[in-house]
């Protein structure tokens, strides 16, 4: 009997009407998924291992911004735009990270803007300086008293205080006090008070107005006029 098809009275024939698809088994489709997923797990297995290193066997320091840039630090093309340093023994060892940025600043996850010569705690491997991580939620000192300082400069223009001998203490009081109350999220709150939503979705106008209509800060404000 033969396979022949006959082709219907007045419908154009298609040869490849009745020509079965190759198809694809669950292990051909595994097989030519399976570079992806080795450089997915070689990813992982870095991370898992720089994670398990630095727990168990990282120690702190302070690292210090050296450079910052909304593209690579290094080259164009990379996505590390942050350039720090810190000491390790007798030698300096350069570190890069990557940081959010909007138009005009680069974002330490704390909200406030990076400065170069702003210091961070990194958590580093004690015999291999090369695994580090840096927490900018952990500021020096020195650096949240240039945070205090932006903020102060930032009260000042906001005319929250007449214009006096006294005004510029009166907003160092208040940023100071801000920090005590709110820590950098309020610093950045105040800093970033003409910032648009879209540039900040954190720190903007919107989240500015809302903060200082706060009986809490209107408090603060009382405090410190005195």
């Amino acid at each position: 009997m033969s396979d022949k098809v006959i082709p219907q009275k007045g419908k154009p024939f298609n040869l490849l009407q009745n020509k079965k698809k190759p198809q694809l088994t669950i292990w051909h489709k595994l097989l030519f998924l399976s570079p992806i997923f080795a450089i997915i797990l070689i990813f992982k297995v870095n991370e898992w291992y720089s994670e398990y290193q630095l727990k168990n066997n990282g120690t702190d320091t302070y690292a210090t911004i050296t450079k910052i840039s909304s593209a690579g630090v290094r080259d164009p093309s990379e996505v590390e735009n942050v350039e720090f340093s810190f000491r390790y023994n007798d030698s300096i060892i350069f570190g890069y990270t990557i940081a959010k940025t909007n138009s005009n600043y680069a974002l330490a996850d704390n909200g406030m803007p990076l400065s170069i010569g702003d210091e961070f705690i990194v958590k580093y491997v004690i015999d291999n300086p090369e695994i580090y991580k840096v927490n900018y939620y952990k500021p020096s000192k020195t650096t949240i008293k240039s945070y205090i300082a932006l903020t102060t400069m930032s009260i000042s223009l906001l005319n929250i205080f007449p214009k006096s001998e006294k005004q510029i203490a009166q907003c160092n009081c208040l940023a100071n006090k801000i920090y005590e109350k709110y820590g950098t999220d309020g610093l950045a709150t105040i800093f970033f008070n003409d910032e648009l939503v879209v540039e900040n979705i954190m720190h903007n106008s919107l989240a500015y107005k809302n903060f200082i209509s706060k009986k809490e800060i209107t408090d603060l404000i009382k405090f410190c006029e005195e």
